[in-house]
């Protein structure tokens, strides 16, 4: 049994509001359209980049998780923290592992579970179908925060300890294990994706038999969520059967619009476990430094100080110098004028 619910503190439903079950209406604005759209054949339409940087060749890829104790590399992502007032040990360190590993576990199990959803979705879809898929994902979802939360809880903690090889290693484990736990996840929201859309072009060549594939492929990539889109595709053939195959492309259009909102999820939880956490040892480093400047200064003023007692010395040499000189000049007048006075009265 999974574990997570232990640490409902962590996140919460990401969909948020009532579930809709696939194939409901729009949830999301008619006039916002597809934001991401890529070709059902892997064409990406211009001006609709996939989620992040991803395309249908490379949806199983994604940055790659931070080493806990290593250095962050150039460009990553680093999150600071500050040194705690305590640490786990590491018995109630490895507790909380097995935990995290419990609901990975669960994850992998979600994920096959939603494959399955998926075929039934694609093959006879049905309300009961739809709402097993929403509803497992909503849970995969909420899961999914719950563990990266786990693990980034952990890494903080590793990370306080100061070197503990034993816990950056459980760490590390962790984060590849999830990290491939959600690519295996995107991929198969990515492949459900694709063949959804392909099953938008075979439903439009129904209704327009006749349309290039170049329609084809700009049907399966328009927004059928907009009510002007569907009124034009009616114009060609307003048979009760177009009627009924477009509103159906229109309610898959729904769900490829959750499917994306899903993988952009899981790219924004792989880009957290790649973000280094790092101690904070900033005031550490301030407080060095202005020993520094405090040290530096000091020899300064020395050197100034040394500087103005030569100077003085110099100054008190020369006034001893000028006072014998005078004194010298005294006697040597006086000295000359008593040999003359002395001579003269003789």
């Amino acid at each position: 049994m999974s574990n997570y619910n232990q640490y409902s503190g962590y996140g919460g439903n990401p969909y948020g509001g009532e579930q809709q079950s696939y194939g409901a209406s729009n949830p999301y604005s008619g006039e916002a359209g597809n934001p991401y759209g890529g070709g059902y054949d892997g064409q990406a339409v211009a001006g609709n980049p996939r989620p992040g940087n991803a395309t249908d060749a490379n949806y199983g890829t994604g940055p790659a998780p931070s080493i806990p104790g290593q250095p962050p590399q150039p460009g990553q992502n680093v999150q600071y923290v500050t040194a705690g007032p305590s640490v786990m040990s590491n018995s109630d360190f490895l507790s909380r592992v097995e935990a995290v590993k419990a609901d990975i576990r669960t994850l992998t199990t979600h994920v096959g579970q939603i494959a399955s959803l998926h075929q039934r979705a694609l093959s006879s879809p049905d309300s009961t179908s739809s709402s097993q898929l929403e509803s497992m994902i909503t849970q995969t979802q909420v899961l999914n925060t719950s563990i990266k939360d786990q693990i980034k809880f952990l890494e903080t903690d590793a990370a306080r300890s100061k070197d503990n090889q034993v816990k950056n290693t459980q760490v590390g484990q962790l984060k590849t294990s999830f990290t491939k736990q959600l690519q295996e996840y995107r991929v198969e929201e990515a492949n459900y994706e694709k063949r959804y859309r392909e099953q938008i072009a075979r439903q439009y060549r129904i209704v327009n038999p006749e349309a290039t594939e170049s329609e084809v492929q700009e049907a399966a990539n328009a927004d059928w969520g907009n009510e002007g889109v569907f009124q034009t595709a009616l114009k060609t053939n307003r048979s009760a059967t177009a009627n009924t195959v477009l509103g159906a492309v229109r309610a898959r259009h729904n769900d490829i619009q959750k499917i994306e909102k899903t993988l952009i999820e899981l790219n924004q939880l792989m880009e957290d476990l790649a973000t280094a956490v790092v101690l904070q040892e900033e005031p550490i480093q301030q407080a060095e430094l202005h020993t520094t400047n405090v040290k530096n200064d000091t020899e300064a003023g020395n050197v100034q100080l040394d500087k103005g007692i030569e100077s003085a010395r110099r100054a008190r040499k020369l006034k001893w110098w000028c006072f014998f000189i005078c004194v010298a000049i005294v006697a040597i007048l006086a000295l000359v004028l008593g040999l003359y006075f002395g001579l003269r009265n003789n």
